[in-house]
């Protein structure tokens, strides 16, 4: 049988970070922490959208990479970036079980936005650990 390991993070932390990763860049405009298995928990954001049904699809889009970078030969998969006419949206594992979504328009160095995001995740990732 096996067992699952429940996550503890403080609410605090998430939204301190959330509202960070929004304020290092001007073109960054929402931000979404969810589960792997595609459950919102926490948003910071300047527009409206679903975050139930973003963070379902979200769970889905991280697990079709993993599987791609698995018949590449290659192992995880820690980042995916979706480009549109609008913008981008970055996927980025945080840990095992979590998933933050960085939203951002066109005309944002795309970069940035991948740094940003993988620094709020990295600390993240610390204060699960903590």
């Amino acid at each position: 049988m096996s067992e699952k390991k429940q996550i503890v993070i403080k609410k605090q932390d998430v939204e301190t970070n959330l509202t960070r990763l929004l304020q290092s860049n001007e073109g960054i405009y929402a931000a979404l922490l969810s589960s792997v298995d595609g459950h919102a928990l926490a948003k910071q954001s300047k527009r409206d959208f679903s975050d139930s049904r973003l963070a379902a699809m979200t769970s889905s889009c991280l697990a079709l990479g993993e599987k791609m970078a698995l018949e590449a030969q290659q192992a995880g998969c820690n980042f995916v970036i979706i480009q549109n006419q609008d913008g981008f949206m970055v996927l980025r594992r945080v840990g095992d079980k979590l998933v933050i979504s960085t939203m951002a328009t066109k005309n944002v160095n795309l970069g940035l936005v991948l740094s940003a995001t993988n620094a709020v995740a990295v600390e993240l990732e610390k204060a699960i650990q903590n």
